[in-house]
């Protein structure tokens, strides 16, 4: 199985600016000339912005408008066309370049001007990358980050690698990828160097050190609660429940003991007072039974009346809401807004025209319903005013009835309090000393009732510590296991590495690198040294050659063996950091010989997008396009 393909076939912008490029097979070049013999005006007219179109259709996400580089022109522009060939199927994707978050549809076959009217897949934007991934072969992995967590390599992250930003790729390889070890992840994926399998072990590692994380917080947790109340084992736990268990039998036997003695005391005294006594206890206990009663009519009785409160407070606010909403159907129904009602300009046929796309012409959101629609169905006030009256007759008559059992709830309070002190005299004579003892004791049952519950409570914790300590170094056993695993599975391929190195060293000299004598890649980094320093340090005119060079390796390695690079090279203007003139066209010359032998060879299976500021007569076959800062002349023209 070869490396994927993927060839951008059209780029085309529609609006009041607009463009429809064609790139082939091959190396493209879209030159840009100088306006008015001025070399700095090549930086105005739109070099970058192609390269932004292309990141743009193939998914690339912005986090806001401001940031979104068409940002100034956006009224603008409406709609970009990308039409791509993948793996040999040519299918073309639908953008706004006005609501950037918008679904884009995808559909099958080349561009044409009445593409729109056909049916479409639609799909959010964050789902367009593993639709393109699958479509090309390429498998979707993660990489494990230091906390645990999954990154997928999407593939925004992935066409870094080959799509070439002038503001993030020639400072250096994967500039601004963060953290480092991800340029290394992505390099090593694309290429092959690293096996691919690694990748399963990867998410088997991340989903087991989350795991640990979790388990460990939680011991840790479960430690420390049960270090602060004094159990630092199980067998303190076991300790503390048998002396619990102990001090709360022995308070039970006394507590038997003292009911013993007043059983005791009560037949020693006179039958007449002890029936007394019954008599009062027995109606005591009557008393207490309806004064719960009471109780927990009246509770009801509240709670009924809390209800009708908020009904009432419902149906008044619904008429005041049914008055409003027929006022507003009244007046926004015959409002036709001409002007903006904030800013008073003038509302264009442009902004109504949004309405067509579910959007408001105003503010631009999406809208669902107008303001001004007429509700299917209007409450009347003079119904919810009966229903109010309605219900303030019952509160009234719910109020009366809790007022009445208030007084009766009283009524039975003071009763219930009378015979209980004429009980207490009765008793006083000759269980009162008793009796106080009993409480006491009963106090002291509850209290190590209690303790004993909490002495439970900790000898679980201690007993689910163990358990969870158990489990936490098997995890962190597999963990272990899996990490050992991981660094064997990231060793690289060093067959692979050795070809890439000797690629990337023919680049070198091909493009004749000032001062070059060898050069070598490092295999943990993947990271190419020149004449033995780090590619960074050799002048700030010759990184971005080194690093053009590194890329231009990549996309031939992937033409020569089985790689998930997508044999694509889109570079934005490589001439950065001051490179020399002699430099910059070897390596312009070097490209131009790279179609010449794919020619001659029968046989183009890459693609390379090239913008230059300088030209060679080389490149001049392969030139789609000529821009300039001249307004007609730009990559983004307004119609004739």
């Amino acid at each position: 199985m070869a490396s994927p393909m993927l060839i951008i076939r059209r780029v085309v912008v529609q609006g009041d600016l607009h463009l429809d490029l064609w790139f082939n097979d091959g190396l493209n070049v879209v030159e840009a000339v100088p306006s008015g013999g001025d070399t700095r005006s090549t930086n105005r007219c739109g070099k970058t912005a192609l390269v932004e179109l292309i990141q743009y259709g193939l998914g690339r996400r912005h986090e806001s408008r401001a940031k979104f580089h068409f940002e100034p022109i956006m009224n603008q522009l409406k709609t970009l066309w990308l039409e791509i060939e993948v793996n040999g199927q040519v299918m073309t994707i639908e953008r706004s370049l006005q609501a950037i978050t918008s679904p884009v549809r995808v559909r099958d076959g080349a561009f044409h001007q009445d593409m729109a009217k056909l049916p479409a897949e639609l799909v959010v934007v964050a789902d367009l990358s593993s639709v393109l991934l699958r479509q090309l072969g390429i498998p979707e992995e993660s990489v494990k980050t230091v906390e645990g967590d999954l990154v997928p390599l999407t593939l925004p992250t992935l066409m870094r690698a080959f799509i070439l930003h002038q503001e993030d790729s020639f400072g250096a390889i994967l500039d601004k990828m963060i953290p480092e070890q991800r340029r290394t992840d992505v390099i090593g994926f694309l290429s092959g160097i690293t096996p691919v399998g690694r990748f399963a072990i990867e998410e088997e590692l991340a989903e087991t050190q989350t795991e640990v994380q979790k388990l460990d917080s939680y011991h840790e947790s479960v430690k420390a609660f049960l270090e602060q109340n004094g159990v630092a084992s199980v067998l303190q736990a076991d300790a503390r429940l048998r002396q619990a268990q102990s001090s709360l039998q022995s308070a039970k036997e006394d507590q038997y003991a003292i009911q013993v003695s007043i059983r005791e005391a009560s037949r020693a005294h006179s039958v007449s007072r002890a029936g007394r006594i019954d008599m009062l206890n027995t109606k005591l206990m009557s008393i207490k039974a309806e004064i719960a009663a009471s109780m927990h009519a009246l509770v009801g009785l509240r709670q009924e009346g809390e209800r009708l409160r908020d009904l009432v407070s419902s149906l008044q606010a619904d008429r005041q809401k049914s008055k409003r909403l027929q006022a507003s159907t009244s007046i926004l129904s015959s409002v036709e807004f001409g002007i903006c009602p904030r800013c008073l300009q003038e509302v264009t046929t442009e902004m109504k025209q949004r309405e067509e796309y579910a959007r408001c012409y105003l503010c631009n959101r999406s809208i669902s319903t107008n303001s001004d629609s007429v509700p299917s169905r209007i409450p009347k006030t003079q119904d919810l005013d009966m229903q109010i009256e309605e219900a303030q007759d019952v509160l009234r008559g719910v109020q009366e009835d809790i007022a009445t059992e208030e007084v009766k709830l009283s009524r039975l309070e003071n009763d219930h309090a009378a015979i209980a002190a004429e009980l207490d005299v009765e008793m006083a004579g000759y269980v009162s000393p008793a009796l106080d003892h009993l409480l006491q004791n009963s106090g002291q049952i509850a209290s190590m009732e209690a303790e004993l519950g909490e002495a439970k409570r900790l000898h679980e914790q201690a007993i689910a510590l163990r358990t969870v300590r158990e489990r936490l170094q098997i995890l962190q056993n597999e963990q272990d296991e899996l990490s050992v695993r991981l660094r064997e599975a990231r060793q690289p391929n060093k067959g692979r590495l050795s070809e890439f190195r000797d690629i990337y060293e023919s680049i070198l000299r091909a493009v004749d690198f000032p001062g070059f004598v060898s050069c070598s890649i490092n295999s943990n980094t993947l990271m190419p040294y020149i004449n033995g320093s780090l590619y960074t340090r050799q002048g700030v005119a010759l990184k971005g050659l080194a690093v053009t060079c590194y890329h231009l390796a990549l996309l031939q390695l992937a033409c020569k063996e089985e790689t998930f690079f997508p044999r694509l090279l889109v570079i934005d203007s490589p001439a950065v950091g001051d490179l020399n003139e002699e430099n910059h066209k070897r390596l312009l010359r070097y490209l131009a010989q790279l179609q010449t032998s794919a020619s001659d060879s029968g046989a183009i299976d890459w693609q390379i997008i090239l913008t230059t500021r300088r030209a060679i007569p080389e490149l001049d076959p392969y030139v789609r396009m000529t821009i300039s800062s001249d307004e007609d002349r730009m990559l983004l023209r307004r119609s004739p």
